[in-house]
């Protein structure tokens, strides 16, 4: 019967190139397009599609032909065969083959062929497949699997080339004060954890904060005391955004954001808690502050897939809870609710 592969050996060095690209849950892209129209074309396929594969999900860059999800959980896929082994896999017809055996989802596909080939970084960790199907069974032994490995070598090297552009815009949304991700990269950040959120129907937090009394400190204190205390709380934020998908933004003067795909709202308020004890902890002095330290007010919201009509609804919740916060008299956390 059909077990589900253990991660490879190098399972945390291909999820750490895998996130680094910031590729999951993008629009589609001709670059890619190209290389799954070239494969079904060449191999008169029914469908082919390249997928890159996280910790928990499958998700299809690109689709050529009908019959293919968008997305699929990990261990249901059958490309994780590929990413497991790292080698090239190809299946003459899938009700039958012995390695199949078993699968939950080989008697519900309209496909019965399978090829694919892993995308390999140059350490050798697979990150995606690039796959064709076929509607019918096919002998494997007169299969010629070398174009779609050139293929998926491209596509490769298109990754490497999108991950390299990343890097040279990430340098450029970063906060020159604070290097957290300014709102450029948080407007963008939050777009991808919202279209994450169509597809995994998993819940997004969003957490907003703003330093109490502020200007209080930079007009006692002066601009470079300010900066030096934003520079400070910067530090403390950033390390709570502790997954690769999270993100740690400055949001505008003394206001920052920290969104949080995937986190249901006691998660995010737990997690909230830590940061403000952190904060605590830190005792950062403030000449006017409460208790002549450095507080935060703390606006959550949490939505599901259904809550809301988008993602500047979540925004405008955050917001209406950091504005309870300071209401009820700061340094707290207050949590948006319909009521």
């Amino acid at each position: 019967m059909f077990a589900v592969p253990q991660p490879p050996s190098n399972e945390a060095e291909r999820l750490d190139f895998l996130y680094s690209c910031g590729i999951l849950d993008t629009p589609r892209d001709e670059r890619f397009d190209r290389v799954t129209r070239l494969a079904a074309q060449f191999y008169a396929a029914d469908a082919a599609f390249l997928g890159f594969i996280d910790d928990r999900y499958q998700w299809m860059k690109s689709i050529r032909g009908d019959g293919v999800a968008p997305w699929i959980e990990r261990d249901q896929s059958i490309c994780q065969i590929v990413i497991a082994s790292g080698e090239p896999l190809v299946v003459g017809d899938m009700r039958t083959d012995s390695r199949l055996k078993g699968h939950p989802i080989v008697a519900l596909l309209p496909f019965r062929f399978y090829a694919g080939v892993p995308l390999l970084t140059h350490d050798g960790a697979a990150v995606a497949s690039l796959c064709i199907l076929k509607h019918e069974p096919q002998p494997t032994d007169t299969f010629n699997l070398s174009p779609l490995a050139d293929l998926g070598a491209i596509a490769m090297d298109e990754l490497e080339l999108w991950r390299h552009n990343q890097e040279l815009s990430r340098a450029a949304e970063r906060d020159g004060l604070t290097d957290l991700a300014n709102r450029r990269a948080f407007d963008a950040a939050l777009d991808r954890a919202w279209l994450r959120l169509q597809r995994t129907r998993q819940p997004l937090s969003l957490l907003m904060l703003d330093l109490d009394h502020f200007k209080a400190l930079n007009d006692h204190a002066g601009h470079r005391a300010g900066d030096e205390v934003l520079r400070q709380f910067s530090r403390i934020l950033s390390q709570a955004a502790r997954r690769a998908d999270d993100l740690a933004a400055r949001y505008g003067g003394e206001e920052f954001a920290l969104i949080l795909p995937d986190m249901n709202g006691d998660e995010a308020l737990g997690l909230a808690k830590v940061l403000k004890a952190a904060l605590e902890t830190a005792a950062i002095p403030h000449p006017r502050g409460i208790d002549k330290r450095v507080t935060a007010s703390m606006g959550l919201a949490t939505v599901g897939a259904d809550d809301v009509d988008s993602v500047d609804t979540l925004v405008r919740h955050a917001d209406a809870a950091l504005y309870d916060a300071k209401r009820e008299g700061r340094d707290r956390i207050a949590v948006w609710s319909a009521e």
